[in-house]
């Protein structure tokens, strides 16, 4: 009687050797700390989705829907769903741009400001948390390759 070995667990060390997909990893440690920032977001009545879009409208300034659904890759419908979320919440302010009036301008709010930088603390604490066991310098290098735009070549 033969008897068969048991399927690679997430610990293997390579997929040479039978270890899960690279994706999959990153997939789980992805899931593990979404997880603990939804906690948070929820507490300051956000979603992810929320803090998300507010974070990119603190780098980018005042944008226009338009610009901000290039940004993020979603559909113009898409971010329009989520700013009137985000306005009825009381996070951005939009207004009319003075240079083209055809325009309406988005930006983050007083509160949406000092709810963004809040939320930014405690998610900077999550990820500290996540990152003890790692050296500074695979942390530079996980940080530098995650940086980079995804290529993939068939």
């Amino acid at each position: 009687m033969t008897t068969q070995s048991p399927s690679p667990t997430p610990s293997s060390p390579s997929r040479a050797e039978g270890g899960p997909w690279l994706f999959y990893l990153l997939k789980r440690w992805y899931s593990a700390g979404h997880a603990r920032i939804e906690e948070v977001t929820r507490a300051f009545g956000m979603t992810t989705a929320d803090y998300s879009m507010l974070a990119m409208l603190m780098r980018k300034g005042p944008c226009s829907s338009a610009d901000l659904a290039r940004a993020a890759r979603i559909t113009p419908q898409a971010v329009t769903q989520q700013v009137v979320q985000l306005e009825s919440k009381g996070l951005i302010v939009r207004y009319e741009n003075e240079a083209n009036r055809r325009i309406t301008l988005i930006e983050p709010s007083v509160l949406g400001r000092e709810s963004l930088a809040a939320i930014d603390q405690q998610v900077a604490q999550i990820e500290r948390a996540f990152l003890t066991e790692v050296p500074a310098e695979q942390e530079a290098a996980i940080r530098a390759f995650l940086s980079r735009p995804p290529v993939f070549n068939p």
